[in-house]
């Protein structure tokens, strides 16, 4: 897999597209189009099928292609505006959740119940297709989160050059790197470091 899924939700996950948001540098994972529908690919919101019939139509409508995801980024951004304002325990200003029901107000969906074993549980439906099926994923699912206990729980990388969110799913809270493998070692190697000096 070219992504990495480590927010524990699918908008956070989406949010994590770029990376040292708050740097004049920082690194966008989504360059074209086909970045974006591999990264729905691998989230699980295309199937193969739509991934190729969306990859080629897009490869025929350069314009469409660009406004397509120019509307996606401005969604990300959003989504992590939002986040990372809850992550550093800041209020959320009340015009982003304005901008947030704006975008859910144009991609049209039904809520639904399904019975899975013994319980019933309600389930977000698009109507849409393509694209904005997928900007419809994210968006309940921040709309979601919004409204969940799990919302005192998001949390943002503590590494000083990452701005990766992650909802903190450890028994005591305690979660502090989005992966420890990599963001946890590397400070903890870089406190070694300045350390031993």
């Amino acid at each position: 897999m070219r992504f990495e899924f480590i927010g524990g939700t699918v908008c956070l996950d989406f949010a994590n597209t770029v990376h040292n948001a708050r740097a004049e540098d920082k690194e966008e994972e989504l360059h074209a189009i086909v970045d974006l529908l591999q990264w729905a690919k691998e989230a699980g919101l295309l199937s193969s099928a739509d991934h190729d019939r969306l990859s080629a139509y897009y490869r025929r409508s350069s314009r469409e292609a660009a406004a397509a995801l120019t509307k996606a980024i401005t969604i990300r951004d959003l989504v992590l505006s939002i986040f990372m304002s809850i992550a550093n325990g800041r209020s959320l200003p009340s015009q982003r959740l304005s901008e947030l029901n704006s975008a859910l107000a144009e991609v049209p969906g039904l809520l639904r119940v399904q019975k899975h074993s013994d319980r019933i549980e309600r389930e977000w439906t698009s109507t849409a297709d393509g694209l904005q099926q997928v900007l419809f994923a994210v968006l309940t699912s921040a709309a979601e989160l919004l409204a969940s206990d799990r919302l005192r729980r998001v949390r943002e990388c503590a590494s000083a050059d990452c701005t990766w969110l992650f909802v903190d799913g450890s028994r005591n809270r305690s979660r502090r790197w989005c992966e420890m493998r990599a963001c946890g070692n590397r400070m903890k190697a870089r406190r070694h470091y300045y350390k031993d000096r």
